[in-house]
């Protein structure tokens, strides 16, 4: 018995994968697809043999073991031949079949001709397969495109040609084949109205619906609304009745035939919104030509709940529900304004995690970035303390004298080393300065004296450059904070604009009181700086040109640690202005 086990397991297995397969071949019914049902149809009976043979056929005699290979050797030779198939199909012109088996519209073909057999299938038996050929004779002399389909040796609709023809066409007009299609399909259902009660013809066609591709879903939403929303409620009507809505609602597009069918097809040369509108003027236009809103909203109701889900799904994502006349699917409303409401709830907490997330995220990183730099600084600057000793010590020439050249060495090595120095030091004062060493520090000073102590070590630069320097200052403009440090944020900024400002430009530094703070402004006539840099500059090791991409971004943290604010207003090609904020009182 404990044989069993796997063998059923396996057997309920390979018939889960025949019946996925066999799926697969009613959508695109193609020759390798019947090899390989074959084999997969063969899996199940070699089990369930198995287990007979295994219970009650050994016993009987030992030849029941035979049929094993040669079932086996079918097999093979069944994939082999498959495997052939599929392998020319898919060489076929680069890869023709595979790139048709994709497409929408043949998709949205082999949909309509599903629903095309079922009734085709359901009606031949009763009126003949003449009659069939005729309608669809009649509906390739109205509508050409469908000159690819005929009726098959098996007495069913075929599509594989005009497949073909399409598959030559890079785009092909989806709107022209839903209009030919709807025309035949609503012919067919005329003639096999005469058959069955409508009613019938609804429930299988929401079975049949119910099975489209989702990808084509969309374009049979007008077909949906028409023929099984409406028309199950207007062939109810006889005579005079009937009649007067034939004469009373004239829509373009919709048309009321003599025996109360909707012929509904040319609405598709309109887009989606129109037809949707055509659907609601029809329908309210029915609602009040009839004086029975109440039943007719009954029935309507009660045709749209039977819809197939993927019906429903493509009605609820266009919102088509919203837009029904009150009293019908009102609750259906009601469900879809709080869905609404509760994804807009969702989306709003949403946004605000992931702005949480963001702050963490940065918050974390910076904390990490101002660690690693701290490390790599002062790891730095131990080695190059010492190189710094010896080269003072080769320079003074205390391990010897040097010739003319060396000295030209050592004297840019010194140059360079100083730099080296200045960038760690720079490196050092990225991290968050400490509040409490920064409270015992702060006093009051006028911003006069920080400012000429910066102007007097860039005006040469500047002269240099033949820049205009301009300065103006408050004579109340007193600054609350840590002197040097403020001094050098501002020098920081101020090195900028000498730097980035042409020959000839322009630099103005002001400091003026506004109410209790004092604002500090570094305006140039540079390049500008891009809006989508703006807000990057401040940042560490960002640099426009060549440079480290320190000065704005210890400038920043030291303005912000003083409990100040520092930004920048530039415009591409015309300069730049630096703002500092800062507490002008204790």
């Amino acid at each position: 018995m404990n044989a069993l086990l796997p063998l059923t397991f396996d057997l309920v297995l390979s018939l889960l994968i025949l019946l996925l397969a066999a799926n697969i071949y009613v959508i695109y019914r193609r020759q390798y697809l019947v090899w390989f049902l074959v084999v997969l149809f063969l899996t199940p009976f070699l089990f369930l043999y198995s287990f007979f043979e295994m219970m009650y056929l050994s016993d009987i005699s030992p030849y029941f073991v035979v049929p094993y290979p040669f079932i086996l050797i079918f097999v093979e030779v069944a994939i082999i031949i498959a495997q052939k198939n599929l392998l020319a199909s898919l060489k076929t012109e680069k890869g023709a079949e595979y790139k048709l088996l994709l497409r929408e519209d043949v998709a949205l073909i082999r949909a309509f001709e599903k629903i095309a057999n079922h009734f085709i299938r359901r009606m031949s038996p009763f009126v003949g397969i003449k009659n069939v050929e005729q309608i669809l004779e009649e509906c390739i002399e109205q509508y050409p495109i469908l000159s690819g389909c005929y009726i098959g040796s098996d007495e069913r609709l075929k599509v594989q040609m005009m497949e073909e023809l399409i598959g030559e066409q890079k785009e092909v007009n989806m709107n022209e084949l839903c209009t030919a299609f709807s025309y035949l399909l609503t012919k067919l259902i005329d003639s096999y109205s005469a058959l069955v009660p409508y009613n019938e013809i609804v429930e299988e066609l929401s079975h049949e619906i119910g099975k489209i591709d989702k990808r084509v879903i969309a374009y049979f939403i007008p077909f949906i609304l028409f023929k099984m929303v409406l028309e199950p409620f207007i062939r109810e009507l006889r005579g005079d009745e009937l009649k007067k809505l034939r004469m009373s609602i004239d829509i373009a597009g919709v048309h009321v035939n003599r025996k109360g069918g909707l012929e509904y097809h040319t609405i598709y040369a309109y887009d989606e919104t129109a037809m949707e509108e055509k659907f609601i003027t029809f329908l309210i236009r029915l609602l009040a030509f009839s004086g029975r809103d109440r039943e007719i909203k009954g029935k309507v109701m009660e045709f749209f709940r039977k819809l197939p889900q993927n019906v429903k799904e493509e009605m609820y994502r266009r919102e088509l529900i919203k837009k029904l006349p009150p009293g019908i699917l009102d609750e259906e409303k009601m469900v879809l304004s709080s869905k609404e409401k509760l994804i807009e709830e969702l989306i709003d907490r949403k946004q605000k995690l992931e702005e949480a997330y963001a702050r963490l995220a940065d918050a974390k990183l910076n904390k990490m970035k101002s660690e690693f730099i701290d490390i790599i600084a002062h790891e730095l600057k131990t080695p190059l303390t010492t190189i710094k000793t010896y080269t003072d010590l080769l320079r003074k020439e205390k391990l010897g004298p040097l010739n003319e050249v060396q000295r030209e060495k050592l004297e840019r090595m010194e140059k360079n080393i100083k730099r080296l120095t200045k960038l760690i030091d720079d490196m050092l004062q990225i991290p968050s300065i400490d509040a409490k060493e920064l409270e015992l520090r702060k006093e009051l000073f006028p911003a006069q004296e920080v400012i000429d102590a910066i102007v007097e070590e860039v005006e040469e630069i500047a002269r240099e450059k033949k820049q205009a320097f301009t300065v103006e200052i408050d004579g109340d403009a007193i600054i609350f904070g840590d002197k040097n440090l403020i001094e050098k944020a501002i020098k920081n900024i101020v090195v900028n604009a000498v730097k980035y400002t042409p020959e000839k430009g322009a630099i103005t530094l002001t400091a003026k009181r506004e109410g209790d703070f004092i604002r500090i402004s570094v305006a140039d006539t540079g390049r500008g700086i891009r809006s989508e840099d703006a807000e990057k500059i401040f940042e560490p090791f960002y640099s426009l040109e060549s440079g480290a991409g320190l000065g704005l971004s210890i400038a920043k943290n030291i303005v912000e640690s003083h409990g100040g604010k520092i930004w920048v207003e530039s415009t591409v090609g015309k300069g730049s202005q630096f703002h500092i904020l800062l507490r002008g009182e204790k």
